[in-house]
């Protein structure tokens, strides 16, 4: 089953994603802070992590930077949620290592839908035998 983390300080907000994932049919862990997601992500496997940006202790930011020294095939996917989207804000991201990006507020059927079609892109990159457009075979993750 896919395992997905929620790092999010605001409770109301964890608690509607938690719902929300669950429904879709994921296994779902929680983490208050950037602190606490790097400490998730070092016990367990996660397949995404959804990462708020501001949060106490470690930003989402800076959650992402220390995520970027993993391998890639043993990284999650990394989605930022963060009201702060400016240009600006969402290349940080992206430069940082997210491989998605949602403001908020968003609907939750888009968060779910963004969710799949990471983990589906993912499938097929990882499919053996799966050749890029160059004829090649393409690369795990």
């Amino acid at each position: 089953m896919t395992r997905i983390l929620i790092a999010e300080d605001d409770a109301d907000l964890r608690l509607l994603l938690r719902l929300v994932l669950h429904r879709a049919g994921y296994r779902v862990s929680e983490a208050r802070d950037g602190v606490e997601a790097l400490e998730a992500m070092s016990r367990e496997a996660f397949d995404v992590v959804l990462l708020d940006n501001m949060m106490p202790r470690m930003t989402g930011v800076e959650v992402l930077e220390s995520v970027a020294l993993l391998r890639r095939t043993e990284r999650p996917l990394m989605v930022v949620i963060s009201a702060l989207a400016t240009r600006a804000d969402i290349r940080s991201y992206y430069v940082r290592g997210a491989d998605d990006f949602l403001a908020k507020p968003f609907a939750t059927e888009e968060l779910v839908d963004r969710v799949r079609m990471l983990l589906d892109e993912r499938t097929l990159t990882r499919r053996p035998g799966h050749h890029d457009s160059h004829g090649g075979t393409a690369a795990a993750g």
